[in-house]
């Protein structure tokens, strides 16, 4: 396979690994490594990727320290300094929405700075963006003609950032302004205050924000029409939720559980539900169908007997 004809999530890390390990990962096929979600160096061993929930082994690429080494420098463009914050929370932001996340031996400098040496792992996530997947999901996320808080819910890699994501583009095709609160850089996949992905024309990014913190300044300073964030859990995030209801802002998140069943056992969402903080409750099919809809929830807050209905899709 040539370069040029190799598929373009793969090619645009090829600028920081070594020619050699690009010629070994064009022997794979063209079809998988356009799937390929993960690209990993491992010290003293090689090189995988990752498709879904397969891996797939690269032969012939040994890893030494000196290339983990090399491989770090390429990513922080000789400029290592410049990245310390995002080093601390064990990845760096890439061109196009890509990151590189480290993994080695944790430690801590006379300053109190966490720093990772002596890297065993690389791991290329690459981003995807896929527009569109959210067009024929907005008309169910209305009540009266609005848009209504809702979570987006599935087990891990189930393509709920993904999602997420374009929903907040559709959002701004229908004129609301959104606040998205992206603790981890994925909702906007922000490269220098830029988001490399497509969420429309009315959408701020707070890039980095602690959920919590964020929200508060999104609502207190941005007026939002609907607050985004990504990956609902702790109290603190879901206080910050109910205090946007409150002020009678709509809430976009996601949540981690692989079913109903599992996401109404867990105390903060059971919280959310109770206050009648979400009104509606997208389930997706999970990681071997990343992206596609299995059951769009309506939350009925005002009937126990019937807490909810939902649609098939």
């Amino acid at each position: 396979m040539k370069t040029k004809d190799c598929p373009k999530g793969i090619a645009e890390l090829y600028p920081y690994i070594k020619n050699e390990w690009r010629l070994e990962i064009e022997k794979k096929p063209k079809e998988l490594l356009k799937k390929t979600t993960e690209l990993r160096f491992r010290l003293g061993k090689g090189c995988s990727l990752t498709c879904g929930e397969s891996n797939y082994l690269i032969e012939n690429i040994a890893v030494t320290a000196r290339d983990m080494e090399e491989l770090l420098e390429h990513i922080c463009r000789g400029a290592a300094y410049q990245f310390e914050t995002q080093m601390e929370n064990g990845y760096i932001p890439l061109p196009g929405g890509h990151r590189a996340g480290l993994c080695g031996t944790y430690v801590t400098d006379e300053k109190g700075m966490i720093r990772i040496r002596d890297l065993s792992s690389i791991n290329f996530r690459i981003c995807r963006e896929i527009k569109g997947i959210a067009e024929n999901l907005f008309p169910k996320l209305l009540c009266d003609d609005r848009f209504c808080s809702t979570l987006i819910v599935s087990e891990p890699c189930g393509g709920k950032t993904t999602l997420l994501s374009d929903l907040v583009r559709v959002l701004s095709e229908k004129g609301y302004r959104s606040a998205v609160i992206d603790e981890r850089g994925e909702i906007a996949a922000s490269y220098r205050g830029l988001p490399q992905k497509d969420l429309g024309a009315l959408a701020d990014v707070m890039d980095g924000y602690p959920k919590p913190y964020g929200m508060m300044v999104a609502l207190r300073t941005m007026s939002p029409q609907v607050l985004v964030c990504d990956e609902i859990g702790t109290a603190e995030e879901t206080e910050q939720m109910l205090e946007a209801m409150n002020a009678g802002v709509p809430v976009l998140a996601t949540a981690h559980a692989k079913d109903e069943e599992e996401l109404f056992n867990r105390p903060q969402i059971r919280r959310l539900l109770d206050a009648g903080a979400i009104s509606k409750i997208v389930l997706l099919k999970g990681a071997r169908a990343p992206g596609k809809i299995r059951k769009v929830m309506t939350v009925n807050h005002y009937d126990d007997e019937d807490f909810w209905s939902s649609t098939d899709c």
